[in-house]
């Protein structure tokens, strides 16, 4: 079926918006066949989006103590993600972790799932993002495009 970049997070939660703007920021860059969305909410709904997709890319923003700006690429389709790092905010109570694992115990991941976390600070309602994630945003797009062309 192709590729799906996948971004993640909440405008109004300052850093935990990161996801969603690497998504709009890919959008125009992606060859033909690669879909981009953005997803606002319960990670679940990835379950549905990536079925059949021969490469699925997440960008989220995490908390794990880092340095913000930090940026983390995982190859969730090899490992599990690491329980010490916390991906975005689910207002559902299932998050980014849950899902993925849920996908593998159902044989529904795709054949590779690549994760990208940058480690945000501010997720208050209203806050801005951080001048440190802003900075992460560019690398983080031509990390993507690299996975695109592997």
């Amino acid at each position: 079926m192709g590729g799906l970049i996948l971004g993640l997070g909440n405008r109004d939660r300052g850093d935990d918006a990161v996801g969603l703007l690497v998504a709009q920021r890919l959008r125009d860059l992606v060859p033909e066949g690669v879909r981009v969305r953005e997803l606002e909410g319960d990670p679940v709904a990835l379950l549905e989006l990536g079925r059949g997709a021969d490469l699925l890319v997440v960008i989220d923003a995490v908390q794990s103590g880092a340095p913000p700006g930090t940026v983390r690429r995982l190859e969730a389709h090899e490992r599990a993600l690491p329980s010490a790092v916390t991906f975005g905010l689910s207002t559902h109570g299932v998050g980014l972790a849950e899902t993925i694992e849920l996908a593998r115990s159902l044989n529904q991941l795709p054949k590779r799932l690549i994760v990208y976390g940058i480690e945000g600070a501010r997720f208050e309602p209203g806050a801005p993002l951080t001048p440190e994630v802003a900075r992460a945003i560019e690398p983080v797009v031509q990390s993507v495009l690299r996975d695109l062309r592997a």
